[in-house]
């Protein structure tokens, strides 16, 4: 009896250390998840159901170098779209493919709220990030407004999700926005553009440019120094009116809190800058998946509704080219817009 009880009790002490040393083993190497916490299985860690992990003797916060290594080694969230060109699916097979879509949509969304902190903290250290991390801080803000009715939509009438989301696109956070809500967007945003062409034409004349003069790489670059009377050329001396139609073309939102129109329009290209040269840096002209490609050419005025996927990628292309060529001051990025608005549905030529 005595024997038995011993026995028992050794088993239970050597099962509570395998325990300990375990549960040493997540909160040092990993980090640690309400299943965790709870004491119960997850299947998060694919290393529970296959082998006993490898024991570890870390110890105290991970280091710089280590959380570098895990954001680099943070993959993008792989989603089905199924309003994507080029499927042949059921009426079924879409009900599930955009219930998926919106679930898969909103997890990610949370991910990006946990992540955005962090991304901040390392933009405002001067630390390098990615596109991808770019753009999470960027949308987030605005994507966690809408979390609250597009989850209400989700939890009591999921059904009603996509008509709802044709009718107001703007409940919808980014991560939620299909292909299909993209284009519609972009082609809103092209019909505007094509009323605004004629005005620009206009503009141009009245300072004795030519729509040829923004049709060749070169003379864009130089146009400033070519046409200094030119007042549409340089934030010093464009009018208010102008700034205006340069927003309304490209679709940036004026915020009078965040000081006005030429303030807005300044931000706007500072963004540009930015994500022009990590587009450049990852070379993602070329690979940028086909909503995100969309995107990327709507935030240029590059109209993208009714166009082939060579062509919207040769005139982001083109842009990235001529960005690399402009120097940092914020003048130097308006002969860009404005040949966006007299080309309109055109390319620069870079010969």
């Amino acid at each position: 009896m005595s024997t038995s009880l011993s026995t028992a009790v050794l088993g239970g002490r050597s099962m509570a250390l395998l325990r300990n040393r375990y549960m040493a083993h997540i909160r040092v190497s990993r980090p640690v998840t309400r299943s965790h916490q709870l004491g119960c299985y997850s299947l998060k860690h694919p290393s529970m159901a296959t082998t006993w992990p490898q024991r570890t003797y870390m110890s105290g916060r991970k280091t710089q170098q280590q959380q570098q290594q895990q954001q680099q080694q943070r993959q993008p969230v792989v989603r089905s779209d199924p309003t994507l060109p080029g499927q042949t699916l059921t009426f079924v097979q879409k009900i599930k493919g955009f219930v998926s879509f919106y679930k898969t949509g909103l997890k990610e969304l949370l991910s990006n709220s946990r992540a955005v902190s962090g991304i901040r903290t390392r933009m405002s250290a001067g630390q390098d990030i990615t596109r991808e991390e770019l753009q999470i801080e960027r949308r987030n803000p605005r994507d966690k407004l809408r979390l609250v009715p597009f989850g209400f939509l989700v939890v009591v009438i999921p059904e009603l999700i996509p008509l709802t989301i044709w009718l107001f696109p703007g409940v919808c956070p980014s991560t939620c926005v299909t292909y299909s809500q993209v284009v519609k967007m972009a082609r809103k945003q092209d019909q505007r553009r094509q009323q605004i062409h004629p005005t620009a034409l206009e503009r141009i004349k009245s300072f004795g440019l030519r729509p040829d003069d923004f049709a060749h790489k070169a003379d864009i670059s130089s146009m400033a120094t070519r046409h200094p009377e030119a007042d549409i050329l340089f934030f010093e001396r464009i009018s208010h009116e102008d700034v205006r139609l340069l927003n309304e073309f490209i679709g940036v939102q004026i915020k009078r809190s965040d000081g006005g129109a030429t303030a807005s329009l300044k931000r706007h290209l500072e963004y540009l800058r930015l994500d022009d040269r990590l587009l450049a840096k990852e070379g993602l002209a070329d690979r940028l998946p086909l909503t995100e490609l969309h995107r990327a050419c709507q935030e240029r005025g590059i109209p993208s509704a009714d166009y082939s996927e060579a062509h919207l990628r040769a005139a982001l292309r083109a842009w990235l080219l001529l960005a690399s060529d402009t120097k940092t001051a914020d003048s130097a990025m308006l002969p860009i817009l404005w040949s966006r608005l007299v080309l309109f549905q055109n390319s620069v030529k870079m010969q």
